[in-house]
């Protein structure tokens, strides 16, 4: 009815993004399934900076207005790594 109309189109996008999500999630569990210890700390820590990151790059204003530095960006994973690794020892 609507073969290659925006319907169409919308559909395969969603498609393709539910089969990627699929195959994100079937991909890490394998490959993190014999993580232990700090490895899998580092791991986890990276995704949660990373999420928070996004999070936070896409909804403050503020966070465009001064030019962002490679140093500024690492300093912020290095920091919740940190924080991480304390509250897992304590």
């Amino acid at each position: 009815m609507y073969e290659g109309g925006p319907i169409a189109r919308a559909s395969g996008v969603m498609v393709a993004l539910a089969l990627a999500m699929f195959g994100g999630a079937t991909l890490g569990a394998v490959a993190l399934t014999d993580l232990k210890g700090f490895a899998l700390v580092a791991v986890l820590s990276f995704g949660a900076a990373a999420l928070l990151y996004l999070v936070t790059e896409e909804r403050l204003v503020e966070a465009h207005e001064v030019r962002e530095t490679p140093w500024v960006t690492s300093a912020f994973f290095a920091g919740f790594l940190v924080l991480y690794l304390i509250e897992l020892l304590s």
